[in-house]
């Protein structure tokens, strides 16, 4: 699966049949990170900016980014998010 949004060089993926809690992960360079949808938990190696940048991008597509999870865990073809 490619990534469901690409933000300023931070590639943002959904995997399909993923672990709970409903997460996203985001990858640019050195920097690979988890953080969920809801309670916005962070995991791996991320920057102050890049974390700022993905949680704005969820407050604005956290109901699209939901729906994608439940799709992917049904196994389910992913789109992309629209700007």
């Amino acid at each position: 699966m490619g990534a469901i949004y690409i933000l300023e060089g931070l590639l943002i993926y959904i995997y399909g049949f993923d672990h709970n809690p409903p997460h996203i992960h985001v990858r640019r360079g050195s920097e690979e990170f988890t953080i969920t949808i809801k309670d916005r938990l962070i995991e791996g190696k991320a920057r102050f900016k890049s974390v700022a940048l993905v949680n704005k991008f969820l407050d604005k597509h956290e109901s699209e980014v939901m729906e994608l999870w439940e799709k992917a865990q049904r196994g389910e073809k992913l789109t992309k998010i629209n700007r």
